[in-house]
């Protein structure tokens, strides 16, 4: 867990997701998926019932590997980041990172601190060792972002994503 002190005078608190989350975290996701079209879903949130998202965070809370950790203010989430990957040994070592911030919380330096958070943990745990993540391309404050923590561009997916 950490505390950060925010540019606007808040306390965002990063910590792994846990099981007890899963009602502000389906309500996050509607919220969310409504305020971008970044996202792979939209206002609908992701189809899963309150039992079924206990049941994927408890996972989520208790995989080192691929981590999910919540980003809270005054208790609240507003920022979501995971690392998902495969454990086959091939490609045991990649990830592909997912993360969103509710759009009130933008430009705050939560996306920074998130990310910055997920990069230290996964370097401390050492099993992966790349990280990757897909963002539309006219997302040209996350791309800013991601390159600006050293991700490069590696090509370019055309049609990927259906609004």
């Amino acid at each position: 867990m950490k505390e950060i002190k925010l540019k606007s005078g808040h306390t965002l608190i990063i910590r792994s997701v846990q099981k007890d989350d899963a009602s502000n975290m389906l309500h996050y996701l509607k919220v969310i998926g409504g305020e971008s079209d970044n996202l792979l879903f939209g206002p609908e949130g992701v189809p899963m019932t309150l039992e079924q998202e206990e049941k994927f965070l408890e996972s989520s809370s208790n995989n080192a590997t691929f981590p999910m950790f919540v980003g809270l203010v005054d208790q609240n989430i507003v920022s979501v980041i995971n690392a998902s990957g495969s454990t086959r040994e091939r490609v045991a070592h990649l990830a592909e990172i997912g993360i969103s911030v509710l759009k009130a919380y933008w430009h705050q330096g939560i996306g920074r601190h998130m990310m910055t958070y997920l990069i230290d943990h996964v370097k401390k745990i050492g099993t992966v060792n790349t990280l990757h993540l897909r963002v539309r391309t006219d997302n040209i404050n996350a791309i800013s972002l991601y390159q600006s923590m050293g991700f490069e561009i590696i090509g370019t997916f055309h049609h990927h994503t259906r609004i």
